[in-house]
């Protein structure tokens, strides 16, 4: 499958090429050499390159001769241009081909290949000059000496294919990291910045390097190539453990003889128990029972179930969507796993049967393969595979919303694996492992279930109150597994937070004594900056625990919202600032666009809607994250019509597809995905809804008037 627009550089399959020819004119002139190698990422593979001579055919001009120093003896007898391409083809695949000046390469390839009659299909390319120039428009010289030269790279074997291709390899492995520190992490936006180049890209055209592009794709094409040529089987991402999990569990003391075991599953006609052997809870199975039996016989009967029992069971959070259950079961090879609640208790039973097991195995698009990932790059191919499946899922017909709740679940997962790597390494280097127990958490819209493709990072660290450490001190355990994970996720396409809401930074990252005395003075000061963080704060979910830390995180939930129901001037002060963002909305209803034809959807819409949700949550006492949950519980606490609420949902969920489909297309395009929409791109009908939906959110300070006038 060929690299996505979305795919990340750091991890990207590339071939680095260059051919020597027999002059510069793409249309007359012929190869005479083609040198490449393989590289993912920033890393040249070892043993994976290609170096071919050809007999172009026609007499090499003296000239051509002095520069790459090829004769006509010195490929007399070699393979023509026919049998060379299907090497090079082969060699290149499915990869993005990098080079320096590579249109030239690609245009002499092309022409050669229509000379003969052969079939040739241009790769994605990537061109080093072209992105040095877009990134320094200042820059005069791109010659592959001077970008060498720049870069701290030395050429070897220069005017040779394979040497020219494996400078060019070390110049663009060192262009990486400024790329990334501008912000262009991904192909497509690669690709876009080399766009910026427009001189030298003109003459590049000026020498015929280029066929003519045809006309630029619309918007619901580019959403449509972007991920949702194959609509996706969307059950596995709307249904979660919770939903179709067995509960109450049938349960076993460790002390119960097999015999008994072995007939209370046949009575309820269940393949496993869960079994209680003090503070620790196991699992017997069919499969142990039988395995027993075989082994001793008749006296298996009176062996006591702790002594077969498994433990501790393998379990997933209720909240975990089955996509991603099943791919943990597929990697384990387990036909039963548990379902833990809030505070990580097994309080349900999921089976695995056949057929969902092959139904599953054939439909997943993102797996589990965020668990098996054990670098940044492995993470950032799960992370630029999502707007593929958020393009397929929406093909599919889910809504919007479920298709951001696998997405933010996706997120959650990205930092639960990072924090496992930075736990891995840690121990490594002989700092041992985590020497308190412990809360990760995702904030914001990631905490809420509500995330779209334009991510960054807001987390947070609860540490119990028995640790004795100095968590300022930046040799502490905490504050290094802090940065080390956040730089991970950095390096991963989840880049850091610009406004520093992120563990790696003292203010979040407290124990949970710390934390309540932080609630409260938010409660007392809610000044604007405190009201920022209140507002991202109160919206955190865990993403990952040590044994003990789902407890923390749950009471610190607690706490949070106690505080928040105590707190009358802090939610007025909220309440206000919420309903004061205005919608996007000019005379007679026109939606107002900035200069590029754009809404920003975020904050004339998505941030009034979540904000009054929260603050209108945390009024009632209620724990629910997700906002339209907010607002159908809140209409219920307080006695007003859920129709008002439904009619809230619907403006979210459309607001969420509308931002959501267009960054898959500004993703496919190569622009970096934010929230604002290009109006000018929508269907009547969207426009419409769209008006609508900014209409209602005076709804919105209606319902926080209500609420305020009760405080």
């Amino acid at each position: 499958m060929r690299a996505s627009s979305a795919a990340p550089l750091i991890a990207l399959d590339v071939v680095v090429m260059d051919t020597e020819t027999t002059g510069l004119d793409v249309r007359q002139d012929r190869i005479v050499q083609i040198g490449a190698l393989r590289m993912r990422g920033a890393d040249i593979l070892d043993g994976h390159a290609l170096e071919l001579l050809l007999d172009p055919g026609v007499p090499i001009p003296q000239i051509a001769t002095r520069i790459h120093g090829l004769a006509d003896a010195d490929v007399a007898g070699k393979p023509g241009f026919a049998s060379a391409v299907r090497d090079l083809r082969d060699f290149i695949g499915d990869s993005v081909v990098v080079g320096h000046s590579i249109q030239f390469d690609l245009a002499i390839l092309r022409h050669e290949a229509r000379r003969h009659g052969i079939q040739w299909e241009e790769p994605r390319a990537l061109d080093i000059a072209l992105m040095a120039a877009g990134l320094d428009r200042e820059l005069v010289d791109t010659s592959l000496d001077s970008l060498a030269l720049a870069h701290g790279v030395a050429i070897s074997g220069r005017h040779t294919a394979l040497g020219d291709a494996t400078a060019t390899a070390r110049v663009y492995a060192a262009m990486l990291p400024p790329l990334m520190a501008q912000g262009v992490r991904t192909l497509g936006e690669a690709e876009a910045v080399s766009r910026r180049a427009g001189d030298l890209i003109a003459r590049q055209e000026h020498a015929g390097w280029y066929d003519r592009p045809g006309e630029r794709p619309s918007l619901a094409q580019s959403a449509l190539e972007a991920g949702g040529q194959r609509a996706i089987d969307s059950f596995l991402y709307r249904q979660r453990l919770g939903d179709v999990m067995t509960h109450p569990v049938l349960t076993v003391a460790a002390d119960a003889r097999l015999h008994d075991a072995a007939a209370l599953m046949h009575d309820k006609g269940v393949g496993c128990l869960f079994v209680h052997a003090g503070d620790e809870t196991g699992i017997v199975t069919e499969r142990d029972v039988l395995r027993l039996f075989a082994l001793e016989g008749g006296a298996a009967a009176s062996v006591p179930v702790g002594e077969v029992m498994s433990a501790p069971v393998i379990a997933a959070p209720a909240d975990t969507f089955l996509y991603r259950a099943l791919g943990l079961m597929a990697r384990r090879n387990l036909r039963y796993m548990g379902v833990t609640d809030a505070g990580g208790r097994v309080t349900g039973l999921f089976t695995l049967r056949t057929l969902l097991r092959e139904r599953a195995l054939a439909t997943l698009t993102v797996g589990d393969e965020i668990a098996v990932a054990g670098t940044a790059g492995e993470l950032a191919r799960v992370q630029a595979a999502l707007p593929d499946l958020a393009g397929g899922l929406l093909a599919d017909g889910l809504e919007a919303r479920a298709v951001a709740a696998v997405i933010a679940a996706e997120g959650r997962a990205m930092t639960a694996r990072a924090a496992e790597i930075a736990e891995a390494e840690l121990v490594a280097e002989g700092a041992g492992p985590a020497p308190a127990d412990y809360a990760l958490l995702v904030l914001g819209s990631g905490g809420r279930g509500e995330s779209l493709l334009a991510p960054d990072q807001d987390n947070a660290l609860v540490v119990a109150d028995s640790y004795a450490g100095d968590l300022d001190a930046p040799g502490d355990w905490f504050t290094r597994f802090a940065v080390r994970f956040t730089e991970i996720l950095d390096q991963a396409g989840i880049p850091l937070c610009k406004g520093g809401v992120m563990a790696r930074n003292r203010p979040w990252r407290r124990r949970l004594s710390e934390w309540r005395t932080q609630l409260e003075a938010w409660s007392h000061k809610p000044e604007p900056q405190a009201l920022l963080n209140v507002d991202i704060f109160y919206d955190f979910a865990p993403a990952h625990v040590s044994a003990h830390g789902a407890a923390l995180a749950e009471a610190l939930r607690m706490s949070a919202t106690e505080t928040a129901r105590a707190s009358p001037g802090m939610l007025r002060t909220m309440g206000e600032l919420a309903g004061s963002h205005a919608a996007p909305l000019g005379f007679f209803g026109r939606i107002r666009k900035d200069d590029a034809g754009r809404v920003d959807l975020k904050s004339g819409a998505l941030l009034p809607i979540t904000a009054g949700a929260r603050v209108i949550a945390m009024r009632h006492g209620i724990t629910a994250l997700s906002t339209p949950e907010r607002f159908l519980q809140a209409a219920r606490a307080s006695g007003r019509s859920e129709t008002d609420a439904a009619m809230m949902a619907e403006a979210h969920g459309l607001i969420l597809r509308l931002v959501l489909t267009q960054q898959i297309a500004d993703i496919a395009a190569g622009i970096r995905p934010g929230n604002r929409v290009d109006v000018a791109a929508l269907g009547r009908l969207d426009r419409d809804h769209l008006r609508e939906a900014l209409g209602r959110i005076d709804t919105i300070r209606e319902m926080l008037r209500d609420m305020l006038a009760g405080i």
